[in-house]
This record gives C-alpha cells, sequence and structure tokens, in this order.
C-alpha cells in the first residue's frame, strides 16, 4: 500500500480535485476539503484536521515560476506542506503519517540530511519571533524543503515541503543557481 504522504506528493502538477484530496485523507477522519474556488482560499487549502496545506496555483502563474506548460485552466497543486504546531495557529497537532523515506514530524535534521542526502541549502535564521533552520534539496522535477523551529538539539520540525517551485518564493530569486526552474 502507498503511503499517505507520497500519495499527497503525486498530486504535485495534476489538477486539484479536492473530492480526491478528501478521499485521500479519509484514513485521517477529514471529511471535507475547500475547493480552491472557495471564499475561504484564493491559493492555499488549509486542512487543518490533517496538518496539511495544499498550495494552489492557476496554471499560468505556475507555468511563468516553473518554465512548465500546464494547459489545464483550472487549479494546479504545486506544493504539498506536511504540518506542525508551530506552523500556523490553525495547527493543533503535526501530520500524522509518516513522511517520505521513513522519516516523522518527529525528524532531527540529521534524520533528514541522512534520508535527502547532503542540502542544496542548509541556512540558520533569528529574526523576532522565531529562530531555526532550513534544509532544502533541488530535485529534478520537484523541491524539498524542511523548517526546523528552534536550533541545536532542540529544534523541532514544523513544517515538510515537497513542492514545484522552490518552495520559499525567495529562493527563485536570491539562489537562482539552486532553485530557478
Amino acid at each position: 500500500m502507498t503511503p499517505l504522504s507520497h500519495s499527497l506528493i503525486a498530486l504535485l502538477g495534476q489538477p486539484f480535485d479536492h473530492k480526491h484530496v478528501r478521499d485521500l485523507l479519509r484514513p485521517l477522519d477529514v471529511k471535507r476539503v475547500a475547493s480552491a474556488d472557495s471564499p475561504l482560499s484564493e491559493s492555499i487549502v488549509w486542512i487543518p484536521k490533517a496538518s496539511l496545506r495544499l498550495d494552489v496555483y492557476r496554471s499560468q502563474p505556475l507555468n511563468k515560476l516553473t518554465g512548465s506548460n500546464f494547459s489545464d485552466p483550472g487549479w494546479i497543486v504545486g506544493a504539498v506542506r506536511f504540518l506542525a504546531p508551530g506552523s500556523d495557529t490553525r495547527i493543533k497537532a503535526p501530520f500524522p503519517a509518516p513522511l517520505p523515506h521513513g522519516l516523522t514530524m518527529a525528524s532531527s535534521p540529521q534524520a533528514c540530511v541522512d534520508a535527502y542526502g547532503a542540502p542544496d541549502l542548509d541556512e540558520e535564521h533569528e529574526r523576532p519571533g522565531f529562530s531555526g533552520r532550513v534544509l532544502a534539496w533541488r530535485r529534478p522535477t520537484t523541491n524539498i524543503a524542511i523548517t526546523f523551529a528552534g536550533l541545536g538539539r532542540d529544534s523541532a520540525m514544523i513544517d515538510h515541503t515537497v513542492c514545484l517551485i522552490g518552495c520559499i518564493g525567495a529562493w527563485r530569486y536570491s539562489n537562482p543557481e539552486v532553485f530557478a526552474p
């Protein structure tokens, strides 16, 4: 049986179908997923009960960002974000299912490096209200970014993102040799 995280990641680049996503998340007791056109969402579909966020894009803006050629005029899944408390005030529990490579939301930065290899980006951030570390990898068709709150042994994963476009928009401009399409 395919792990839930793999089924969700397989949605990248596919037209967004909220009913299909709801059916995938049924084992997590999710009964409702907003459509992308709902008044609650413009390009982010929050699913707090599953500690999940899907970033969806119209095909033309996504084509510009990724250099792709999506022709579907509807919404395309551009990122899957597995979340834990600290990622957003809506999130009360960590994503409960296993992540790719046997990782979990409790995995350490070193466990992520062991699973994915040396990161293409490894930065520590200190700003008002947040200190943490971001690890990121560029793959041929996707990017992976994992954010940890706290530094050193006290760090905790708050976001494991797999996406088509850099996962942090600024990377396209600030580190183009790694993250530009």
